[in-house]
């Protein structure tokens, strides 16, 4: 049976598709904080059809724009939406008072507290968003510009010479714009 690769290793692999993309730097790191700004926002189920629309419209690459969007999933969607609830409640200044009888609990009550957290989460979830797309948008162009400035044509002679042997190979290498040779 073979063995899964481990989470690591998956990341790397997905790294590797995104950076694969021939797509200037500047267009991944806007994908990618479009992203992370549709995965924060309070639509669930819309997501996908957001990151669809942004795509499309942005003319940026779709991958990454999906994967910053499913930064929400079930697991960590309890902790992007109670820090960004905490977020929208600190912007209005308001004190987290919930005096809730739960012996006596009804659907006015419920209403009533969601009423108070609903434009504090709403108002955070967007603030948020936006803050983290600002700075997806920066660590995704740094990392762009500096792994793209690695010559790939180096890996790529690497690969060659070890499908091909020595003889085509040596010459690309020889020809490659990195100035070595």
């Amino acid at each position: 049976m073979p063995k899964k690769p481990l989470l690591k290793d998956r990341l790397r692999e997905q790294f590797r598709l995104m950076v694969s993309l021939n797509v200037p730097p500047r267009k991944m790191a806007l994908s990618c904080a479009l992203g992370i700004l549709v995965g924060v926002s309070p639509y669930i189920g819309l997501q996908t059809y957001i990151a669809i629309a942004l795509s499309t419209c942005f003319r940026v690459p779709i991958y990454p724009l999906i994967a910053g969007a499913y930064i929400t999933n079930p697991f960590t969607i309890p902790f992007i939406f109670a820090l960004t609830t905490k977020l929208g409640m600190w912007i209005l200044n308001i004190e987290p008072v919930f005096n809730i009888d739960w012996s006596n609990l009804n659907m006015k009550m419920l209403l009533d507290t969601g009423k108070t957290l609903l434009l504090p989460f709403f108002l955070g979830t967007h603030v948020a968003g936006a803050i983290l797309s600002v700075f997806t948008y920066i660590i995704v162009y740094y990392i762009m510009r500096r792994y793209r400035s690695v010559p790939v044509v180096n890996a790529a002679v690497n690969t060659a010479k070890q499908e091909a042997g020595s003889g085509i190979a040596d010459e690309h290498y020889k020809n490659a714009p990195h100035g070595k040779g």
